[in-house]
């Protein structure tokens, strides 16, 4: 749990540091970038730790070799996927006059706390991993609580899967009746 969760302060404080740097203010939308970005900041470090666990796993113990691995197999999609959703959120960037000064800090904030989390995830958690993780690793078909959840999830999928039209049919239903709603929600509000 150290091992995901150390990040997410860390990153956070990152994005103080370079607010600071830059000259952007700690307002409500600055803090609310940073809010948004939370989701964000732990899913490359909780990528990497999983991947570091399974070839751990594979190879029987936790070994640097091994740790590296996992790292280098993950690393580059982790810091593409971070990159796209950073892109996200230039079109903030573009925003001019009142729009602009409302939601700058709020883009800047968020892409500074997923720039430190991107750099941690690829720096700081491998060299945690090599610390933290440790054995004997349990196969996951031993696991109790994953049997229950693929024994429900299974099914459920292989009906989606051989039912693919029903099932879009069954969802094309439901964003009719979803939009259907919208304009009279709009009038209540």
């Amino acid at each position: 749990i150290l091992i995901v969760t150390l990040p997410l302060p860390i990153s956070i404080l990152i994005s103080f540091l370079l607010m600071k740097e830059f000259g952007i203010t700690s307002n409500i939308m600055s803090l609310t970038g940073i809010a948004i970005a939370i989701g964000v900041l732990v899913d490359a470090a909780i990528v990497i730790t999983e991947n570091v666990i399974r070839r751990c796993e594979q190879a029987g113990e936790p070994t640097r070799d091994a740790i590296l691995a996992a790292a280098k197999q993950v690393g580059r999609p982790i810091v593409f996927a971070m990159g796209i959703i950073i892109l996200a959120f230039v079109p903030i960037f573009a925003l001019s006059g009142q729009e602009g000064k409302l939601f700058h800090p709020l883009a800047f904030a968020k892409t500074f706390a997923m720039l430190g989390a991107t750099l941690l995830a690829v720096t700081i958690v491998p060299v945690l991993c090599t610390f933290l993780v440790r054995g004997p690793f349990h196969a996951e078909e031993r696991n109790i609580v994953m049997n229950f959840l693929l024994k429900l999830y299974d099914p459920a999928l292989d009906f989606a899967l051989k039912h693919h039209k029903t099932v879009l049919g069954i969802a094309t239903i439901i964003l009719a009746c979803a939009l259907a709603l919208v304009p009279r929600m709009g009038s209540e509000f």
